[in-house]
């Protein structure tokens, strides 16, 4: 491994180490340069039904925190509900992440004001008119020059109705989560293969696109691509061929390239789907 890499490690390792030895050293959620609370897209829950909280995250000028690949150095944000009896919580639904610097390492991570969609089923037993209180333990790390692990115990109280709006204050958060989710697009030829220890993507636009943006970058779902190198981006006609370095800790083979490619640009001929959706065989 080499210097670099030892050295993110050792300090990632030790903030971790003091949050769990020693929390009365870290500040409460609202004096940290950092704060997140739980929020509701609409007004109360239905029994019965689906609904959607929110991990709303705010940070200071400077601070960060992590995707759910964080790339080679920082943690994702995390909740370990404690929900009532009935009550179920589905995976993280992330926001689309930014390429942010920690120290001279990339990182997939958030600044300024951002809304993780987290999905809930509520049980068909409720009765309209009571209140109902849904929370769990949060863990996240923030960093700016330096890295501070946080905690919280974050709650949300809800009514029981028969028929819930949406919250007009928190109306734009979700929708501009949800307008950066990946999707697929027509068009576009997306492929990839293995080379030694680095992955090739290759993008290749149908005659009606536009030349692919030099400006691509891949997000890994998994932690599989680094992040301390520039990826390569060697044109291929009117495509591009991405070629990114595995990381040491990558499985010897990947069977699917999970993902999206993210350009400035866009994919569509508006511009306004800047996340191209990828999901893809890679080694057989």
């Amino acid at each position: 491994m080499n210097p670099m890499k030892i050295h993110w490690y050792r300090t990632l390792t030790h903030t971790l180490v003091l949050s769990c030895l020693a929390p009365g050293l870290q500040a409460a959620n609202e004096a940290q340069p950092v704060k997140l609370r739980l929020i509701c897209e609409h007004d109360g829950i239905v029994p019965g039904q689906p609904f959607n909280l929110g991990l709303n995250i705010r940070h200071d000028k400077g601070w960060h925190t992590y995707w759910k690949n964080p790339g080679d150095v920082g943690m994702a944000p995390s909740i370990q509900w404690k929900l009532p009896k009935g009550f179920s919580a589905k995976p993280f639904q992330w926001a689309s992440p930014e390429l942010l610097k920690m120290g001279i390492v990339d990182v997939q991570a958030f600044h300024g004001e951002v809304t993780h969609i987290l999905p809930m089923l509520a049980p068909d037993n409720l009765k309209p008119g009571k209140k109902i209180t849904l929370g769990g333990k949060a863990a996240w790390l923030m960093c700016s020059k330096t890295c501070i692990p946080g905690y919280a115990d974050l709650e949300i109280t809800l009514p029981v109705l028969r028929k819930a709006k949406v919250d007009r204050k928190w109306e734009k958060g979700f929708a501009t989560t949800r307008a950066g989710f990946p999707q697929v697009v027509k068009g576009w030829q997306v492929s990839a293969k293995t080379i030694g220890d680095h992955v090739e993507i290759e993008i290749q636009p149908e005659p009606a696109q536009p030349q692919v943006p030099l400006d691509t970058y891949f997000f890994c779902d998994a932690n599989h691509m680094t992040t301390q190198e520039k990826p390569e981006r060697v044109p291929k006609g009117r495509g591009l061929v991405l070629r990114i370095r595995k990381t040491e800790w990558a499985p010897p083979k990947i069977s699917r390239l999970t993902g999206h490619l993210h350009s400035k640009k866009g994919w569509n001929p508006k511009g306004t789907i800047l996340n191209l959706k990828v999901d893809i065989p890679l080694d057989k």
